[in-house]
């Protein structure tokens, strides 16, 4: 772990581009011309199924793809979204989760366990769902066995570093340009477990991470189409969410769930009927949302 402690107490390097082949990352930028100041993160999308990995798994690949934010990509992919920045992962979310501290580590998943001193033993890694998770749901172990304890460290460098330098360089570059940023978290999540029928659930913190009148015209947008919308229950926002609001630095972030019925059929993990209308729709609430965060939304936001 010295390795990855090291990078981390030290300057970010210029270890990856945008543009760099065989990255597990996607970065779509813009033209310099088409820029806005809206970033869109993706973090558990990722299909890239490695044979070394589902050689290492006791589950079958569609278990494991129980646990993807399912074509979550597919609904962000399309030329209405030109003018908008998005970095996905193309690996998937049971190899590495990117939305997590990467010092989330479960030392009894690796031979010989790692040193717990370095690392963060938070609520997520005792579920079982650290940066390298080790089950899928609750008592749905991933793994055969142990991991060697260099694999931790090999995922890190290998997934959660080049995520988070794109992250981080492009929020940056995207203040720099405009005065402000606005970097929405995108995810899916299971139908709730409740009466009342929610369709996305907006989680700004508690109100921490972006200022109000961002999650007001977000919820309003969902709300005028049809969609049910509730905020911060269950999700008030994740490790992305928290990290990257800099409110101080005008760096407003919002984390966005969409119950996966809303597009796919939850037995084939397939696009259901109202995938594309629902894609429409999404297209819909992002082209509006960048229009106003480059008229009205940019006076009061670089400002907030």
């Amino acid at each position: 772990m010295k390795k990855i402690q090291k990078f981390f107490s030290s300057v970010w390097p210029a270890l990856l581009s945008p543009d760099h082949s065989g990255d597990p990352v996607s970065c779509h930028t813009p033209k310099p011309h088409l820029l806005s100041p809206l970033l869109l993160s993706s973090p558990h999308a990722g299909r890239q199924y490695t044979q070394d990995f589902l050689s290492t798994t006791k589950l079958p690949l569609h278990e494991l793809q129980k646990m993807e934010d399912r074509f979550i990509d597919k609904l962000l992919d399309g030329a209405s979204l030109q003018h908008i920045s998005v970095i996905q992962a193309l690996f998937p979310r049971s190899f590495c989760d990117v939305n997590r501290d990467w010092k989330e580590l479960d030392i009894s998943m690796f031979s010989p366990p790692l040193n717990q001193e370095d690392l963060t033993h938070s609520s997520k890694v005792s579920a079982g769902y650290g940066v390298i998770p080790r089950c899928i749901s609750p008592g749905r172990a991933i793994y055969r066995y142990c991991l060697p304890a260099a694999e931790a460290e090999k995922r890190l460098l290998a997934c959660w570093v080049p995520y988070h330098k794109l992250l981080k360089d492009t929020q940056k570059q995207l203040t720099e340009t405009f005065g402000f940023s606005v970097l929405l978290d995108i995810h899916s999540m299971p139908p709730l477990a409740q009466q009342r029928p929610c369709d996305i659930v907006l989680g700004d913190v508690h109100g921490q991470s972006c200022a109000p009148v961002l999650i007001d015209f977000i919820d309003n947008a969902f709300s005028q189409r049809g969609y049910h919308v509730q905020r911060n229950t269950p999700y008030a926002g994740g490790y992305i969410t928290n990290h990257y609001s800099q409110r101080a630095q005008k760096q407003h972030t919002l984390q966005i769930e969409i119950n996966r019925q809303c597009y796919l059929n939850l037995n084939t993990l397939k696009p259901n009927k109202n995938f594309y209308s629902f894609k429409k729709d999404i297209h819909s609430i992002l082209s509006h949302l960048t229009k106003w965060l480059q008229s009205d939304g940019r006076n009061t936001l670089s400002s907030s």
